[in-house]
């Protein structure tokens, strides 16, 4: 079985990233999880040359992935140095050399919040598995909404994925294991819909996504979870599980507007 054109995208920015030894990106089967984050994206935001703000970008994979398809990124962190992210933004050597008119980095000044940015900067703002923790930061979900609302321009969109579902069985089994990674904040379709309200932004969308584990994969055989029939098979089971069993998926997605 051979990729899609499309999948093939999407395989080439895994091989990028593959060569910098990312978390979440030692083989296709694992980071095939950000497959459906690149769709989702690219149908919320099609204007090319839009300006995107990745915050909370982390290793800097999904800067990798905008600036890839032709939007200006401007990629911030809430700090370096920091137990996730000890390298500041592990990639930017790439980052800099390959998108240098396009790209540009900023670091938290210390306010768990604040963004070092004009008002209505940006077309789009983006959290992959960001916003779930700002309370360990010490901050606070609604006024880190309320900024993002205040940089976002008039009609702007605001898209959160990998937001964690409170009724995961993942993240119940993972808080049984003390060794296991878990989040300690986790949020249900209705406390989605309040904090966007009380943030004045307009919720278009929410879904419930990934019933599978993702990072486990990585113990398979090479020979398995790089190989296109079982990475098909597996993002198709974790596609339709939801629908089967629609209270226990591990994350939410959401996209919400600033009202223009």
């Amino acid at each position: 079985m051979q990729w899609t054109a499309l999948e093939n995208r999407w395989v080439e920015v895994f091989q990028t990233l593959e060569n910098y030894q990312l978390f979440a990106f030692d083989n296709i089967a694992t980071a095939s999880q950000y497959w459906m984050v690149y769709d989702h994206f690219l149908k919320s935001v099609p204007r090319p040359q839009a300006t995107v703000l990745d915050w909370g970008c982390g290793s800097g994979h999904f800067s990798y992935f905008l600036l890839n398809n032709g939007f200006k990124t401007e990629s911030f962190n809430v700090n370096a140095g920091d137990s996730y992210h000890p390298d500041g933004i592990k990639i930017a050597d790439l980052l800099t050399t390959r998108f240098k008119d396009a790209f540009t980095f900023k670091i938290s000044s210390g306010d768990p919040v604040q963004l070092p940015y004009p008002d209505q900067s940006f077309d789009a703002v983006v959290s992959v598995g960001v916003l779930e923790h700002v309370r360990q930061e010490g901050g606070d979900e609604i006024k880190s909404l309320k900024e993002i609302r205040r940089v976002l321009k008039k009609d702007g969109v605001f898209l959160c994925f990998h937001f964690p579902n409170k009724y995961s069985w993942v993240e119940a089994l993972a808080r049984q294991i003390p060794s296991k990674h878990h989040h300690p904040y986790l949020f249900t379709r209705q406390n989605i819909h309040a904090l966007n309200e009380a943030a004045g932004f307009t919720v278009e969308e929410v879904k419930g996504y990934a019933v599978l584990p993702r990072n486990e994969l990585a113990r398979l055989p090479e020979a398995i979870k790089n190989n296109p029939s079982f990475v098909k098979f597996y993002n198709l089971a974790d596609r339709l599980l939801p629908k089967v069993l629609p209270p226990i998926f591990q994350n939410y997605y959401f996209r919400s507007r600033k009202p223009g």
